[in-house]
């Protein structure tokens, strides 16, 4: 595959396992830049490449077929020349031919490092203010931002090692959501479980209502990545917290999933608080001032309170 890569001219640094890094080809064509920090892996058994910074993506024959500038006459490019000129080297076209089934669709190259997150930068200042986020917090839960696509970069780690697992990518305007990788198992993972040392877990839907807690000197904020809490997320809340105070969202979805939570403390006989929205208007904490949200958490209901409350019931 080295070989290959040098007869293309595409510079790489270096090999790990089956993937070798290089400089991005299509870097150029994507960004309008030329790659300077290596992030680009090809996989040397299935010739499945991607850049973790520009995305550009896909099999070998499209590699070749991209620097070469091998096209047929509608302009699309022509996969058969480039296996053409990849049988020059026989073995690897035999190699390759063996790992990938004809016409298979290759699966996306997924490799995931502390260097994949190179590609992305501390959010800018007008992005933080929008948000009501400080720097500080920023940088202490690892936020970051992808100057080209404008969103947030949120990482996701291993609860037990701290391995990155992949990020979830967040619009600044707008619900878009992504996940990467795709089929990412966000739902093991706790965002600012790290950082939480005690007292109350508070746990918000989204990871940055998490960064928004931290900003007005409320710490112990865990994200569940959504309104669901998975049954691996529940059980580390509650190995890991002194006390819990669930505050998903004040909406259709989020009251749901308390209702849930609830039911939950009965069957699994825990203890758990559930932050009192009756004084505002907000739909989450991350649009609240710090007086709103500490009045949410010191007036939070029990779970055995907060059943009767449901009810219409006086809680006292």
């Amino acid at each position: 595959m080295e070989r290959v890569l040098d007869d293309l001219g595409i510079e790489h640094v270096g090999s790990r396992g089956e993937e070798v890094q290089g400089f991005c080809p299509g870097h150029l064509m994507r960004t309008g830049k030329e790659d300077r920090n290596p992030s680009w892996y090809i996989n040397s058994e299935t010739g499945a490449h991607i850049c973790f910074s520009c995305q550009f993506k896909g099999s070998l024959p499209f590699l070749i077929a991209f620097t070469k500038e091998l096209r047929l006459d509608d302009g699309m490019y022509d996969l058969d020349s480039a296996k053409g000129w990849l049988s020059k080297g026989g073995e690897l076209l035999d190699a390759f031919e063996r790992a990938v089934k004809p016409k298979e669709v290759l699966e996306e190259l997924v490799y995931i490092s502390e260097a994949s997150l190179a590609a992305f930068v501390i959010p800018p200042d007008f992005a933080l203010k929008a948000r009501g986020l400080t720097v500080a917090a920023a940088e202490k839960h690892q936020l970051l931002w992808s100057a080209l696509k404008q969103t947030w970069i949120i990482p996701i780690r291993d609860p037990e090692s701290g391995a990155l697992l992949g990020w979830q990518e967040k619009g600044f305007t707008g619900r878009y959501f992504r996940n990467y990788p795709n089929g990412i198992k966000k739902s093991t993972a706790l965002y600012g479980l790290d950082k939480y040392q005690g007292g109350d877990m508070i746990v918000v839907e989204s990871p940055l209502d998490v960064v928004r807690l931290d900003s007005v000197g409320i710490i112990g904020g865990v994200s569940t990545f959504g309104s669901i809490v998975s049954d691996t997320q529940l059980s580390l809340i509650t190995k890991n917290s002194d006390r819990i105070v669930f505050a998903m969202d004040a909406d259709e979805a989020g009251l749901n999933s308390s209702l849930r939570l609830l039911e939950m403390t009965k069957n699994l006989n825990f203890e758990a608080w559930f932050f009192d929205y009756s004084e505002t208007e907000m739909k989450d904490v991350g649009g609240m001032s710090r007086d709103e949200v500490i009045h949410g958490i010191e007036s939070s209901k029990h779970s055995v309170r907060y059943l009767l409350w449901g009810e219409g019931v006086s809680s006292n």
